[in-house]
């Protein structure tokens, strides 16, 4: 399992000198919003080869796989495609992206609509090319509009629509804590990226562990699964203390 940490373009730099700092740091999952951050990012290959640093990429907040309008759901799909071809120079392991969203009264009508626009999506998207994608565990508030993939059911219902190895799973710890499920049990077959972070179970604060509610028990459990990258999705001012307590908790201390 590659261990990795979190970034965006405003804070890359101060990610990797972290990673010169703690070795065993060897992968990381860098934010891209617009297509223009491609280029600045293509910039950095020296450094990640340099560091031996493997590359995902999250990619924006915004997309929405459910999206009910073809033609929005299809932009959606060229934009992704976009940004793994400004990417061609670096050597992108996936791309990782949450479900996306729907007004709440619409989404509780008809769930399974929504996923099947998400399905359509996938399918449409993977045929393109043999980019490897995961899908995320996230949180829903329940205002006027909801998030959709809080539930393991909505992970399930795709990945047994989907039956393409290049789709597979992102277990966020974070969202969990917000909206439980159990994801472990169900998807571990399709497990393949962990974002580990810690809070409060109201606010997705991106603690380290042990400054909110994550039971070591559920770490344990984390660091015995099948998965292929570990990302420390924190504060990069609690990196190194946080491996000092994964570290901890392996040895069984």
């Amino acid at each position: 399992m590659r261990l990795g940490i979190s970034a965006l373009l405003f804070n890359l730099d101060k990610a990797l000198e972290l990673c010169r700092e703690v070795d065993r740091i060897n992968h990381i999952e860098v934010g891209i919003d617009n297509l223009d951050e491609c280029i600045k990012l293509s910039k950095y290959k020296g450094e990640f080869d340099k560091l031996n640093l493997s590359l995902g990429i999250h990619l924006p907040m915004e997309l929405n796989s459910c999206e009910n309008i073809k033609y929005i759901r299809k932009s959606w799909i060229d934009f992704i495609n976009k940004i793994e071809d400004g990417l061609k120079d670096l050597n992108i392991e996936y791309f990782n992206m949450h479900l996306g969203y729907v007004i709440s009264e619409r989404l509780y009508k008809n769930r399974i609509k929504y996923l099947d626009n998400s399905v359509s999506f996938f399918e449409e998207l993977l045929k393109v090319s043999n980019k490897r994608l995961s899908i995320e565990n996230t949180y829903s508030k329940n205002g006027d509009f909801s998030n959709i993939g809080y539930i393991c059911d909505d992970f399930e219902y795709i990945f047994n629509k989907i039956k393409s190895q290049n789709l597979c799973f992102c277990y966020d710890t974070g969202h969990n804590l917000i909206n439980n499920s159990d994801y472990i049990s169900n998807l571990n077959d399709r497990l393949e990226i962990i974002h580990l972070s810690d809070n409060n179970g109201i606010d997705d604060s991106h603690l380290g562990i042990g400054r909110g509610i994550l039971h070591e028990n559920e770490i344990k459990k984390l660091l015995s699964v099948n998965a292929k990258y570990l990302i420390l999705e924190i504060n990069h001012n609690h990196i190194k203390e946080t491996i000092d307590i994964l570290d901890k908790i392996k040895k069984g201390v």
